[in-house]
């Protein structure tokens, strides 16, 4: 199972209440993920974003995708996965995590959903502008930058900001 903490608006829409108890933490190797919601053109969706790598899922969130939403996030992030060539036991215990479903929690980090705005804002740009699909603003937020207190420094380029792939490839590689 894996934590996936909401906004109070996502959890209304998933028929949650407004304040859930804190869930006990997950043995998934990403850890904790935040999920928000939005529309755009009429159409909801949902982007969920990796607490510890910056790694983004960009989902449908009408009302049937989202009874079955950890599936949907699960291809995703199968199919993400595949295609930037990372495999291993802990890409397969990340995607067990998301088989079984998630444990909803509330939101604790401003900066994580702060960092999920700055996604909502890309998306709405790659739809409108680029007409990116939703796994296209997944796959290039994946290669995009992270900045969060917790990372520290990135040593390598000497900034503030991390490149998801590579703290996926660190977690999961």
């Amino acid at each position: 199972m894996t934590v996936l903490r909401c906004t109070t608006k996502l959890l209304k829409r998933l028929h949650h209440a407004a304040k859930p108890p804190e869930p006990l933490p997950q043995a998934n190797p990403l850890g904790e993920w935040y999920a928000d919601i939005d529309v755009w053109d009429r159409k909801p969706f949902v982007v969920m974003l990796n607490g510890a790598t910056g790694a983004t899922l960009v989902l449908n969130g009408s009302a049937a995708m989202l009874r079955v939403l950890h599936e949907r996030a699960l291809l995703q992030f199968a199919s993400l996965c595949e295609h930037f060539g990372i495999h291993g036991p802990n890409v397969d215990a990340e995607l067990h995590g998301f088989d079984a479903g998630f444990a909803f929690g509330p939101t604790r980090d401003r900066s994580l959903l702060s960092s999920i705005n700055q996604r909502k804002y890309g998306a709405w740009m790659g739809f409108e502008h680029n007409g990116y699909s939703l796994v296209d603003v997944a796959r290039l937020d994946w290669d995009g930058l992270f900045q969060h207190p917790a990372l520290g420094r990135n040593t390598v380029h000497n900034m503030e900001y991390h490149r998801p792939l590579d703290l996926l490839l660190q977690r999961l590689g």
